[in-house]
């Protein structure tokens, strides 16, 4: 019986051993794979940042906005990293209880200095005339951008 003792406690040992050396041996693996990947991540993570920074580059917000007639003025302002390019007419709509109509005509000036542009510069204002056929009281105007980027903004002619 001691001998049957002895190799079950042998047994046990080299068991142990076993499963903490395994334990080690995965443990390695990861974290040389963990390191290596911090290492190798060092420039993508710039990238990525520059990528998220060029993703969100185009922000514009609404300033001001007057509605005369059909006439509708939004004065937007490029607070964005990228210059935004907005599109003719056809890419600007009037949008009220469900439904859809594109802008009649689409004039984008400089608001300092009253010249037509087609791009907003960053950390520029610019003035952006639309005209529809028929404004409600309460509606939004959606706009896309060249790159296919919207932006709405509600409005209300209360």
């Amino acid at each position: 019986m001691k001998v049957s003792r002895g190799r079950a406690g042998v047994s046990e040992v080299v068991a142990a051993l076993l499963l903490l050396s395994i334990t080690v041996g995965v443990f390695g693996v990861f974290y040389t794979y963990y390191i290596s990947g911090l290492n190798s991540s060092g420039g993508s993570v710039a990238k990525g940042i520059q990528d998220s920074a060029k993703a969100t580059g185009e922000l514009m917000s609404l300033v001001s906005y007057q509605v005369q007639g059909s006439t509708v003025t939004l004065y937007l302002y490029n607070y964005g990293l990228q210059p935004i390019t907005l599109n003719p007419p056809q890419q600007a709509f009037l949008v009220a209880s469900g439904s859809q109509q594109s802008a009649q005509s689409f004039t984008l000036t400089d608001a300092s200095s009253g010249t037509s542009i087609s791009t907003i510069q960053t950390q520029k204002l610019a003035e952006l005339a639309l005209t529809f056929g028929n404004v409600p009281n309460s509606f939004y105007v959606e706009i896309m951008d060249s790159v296919g980027k919207s932006f709405e903004f509600q409005l209300s002619t209360g």
